[in-house]
């Protein structure tokens, strides 16, 4: 027998027609989300799917309705990561510290195109990281390592952090 729909309530005819009929449920609820989800604000496809895990969709629907988003442009990983380096630059992150946050939302920084050398061709790394450290109140004490800390924490390697550090100090000594 054939499921019926009255008055918006299910009436399945059998169980395997009720667990058609939930999974199908499941996936409507599934891709609204989405929608909700990217109408606030651009995602990855790995943030998206973490967040339906935590709805408890289970990782078929899940994995159908990301690839559905992906299908229609809603998630779409390469722009979300050109948009979040030019974010996360201008906010004085390292290429460090960006990399590792694109691998925590799913996105291997290699696979971005032009990465890092368009993205920093308009700027020097160094530059940047020596804008934010001479911004810092310096003490006396333990200088040398507090900008070093600083800077690493920011995403920049430990040879510029190094550099900057010596840099500003040697400005600071020399009365510049």
């Amino acid at each position: 027998m054939r499921a019926e729909r009255k008055a918006g309530r299910l009436n399945p005819g059998s169980r395997n027609e009720l667990v058609h009929q939930m999974g199908e449920l499941a996936q409507g609820c599934a891709s609204f989300r989405v929608v909700g989800l990217v109408e606030k604000r651009d995602y990855s496809s790995k943030e998206i799917a973490d967040k339906l895990g935590l709805d408890g969709y289970s990782r078929p629907v899940i994995e159908a309705a990301v690839a559905r988003a992906v299908d229609c442009h809603l998630v779409d990983d390469a722009r979300y990561a050109d948009v979040f380096i030019r974010s996360r630059l201008g906010q004085g992150w390292g290429s460090l510290k960006i990399e590792r946050e694109l691998g925590r939302r799913g996105i291997a920084a290699e696979s971005v195109a032009g990465w890092p050398e368009s993205f920093f061709s308009d700027v020097c790394e160094e530059d940047v990281a020596y804008d934010l450290a001479r911004g810092r109140r310096l003490t006396g004490k333990n200088d040398y390592e507090k900008i070093v800390h600083f800077l690493y924490g920011r995403g920049y390697s430990g040879d510029i952090s190094s550099r900057v550090a010596r840099r500003v100090l040697d400005e600071v000594t020399s009365g510049s």
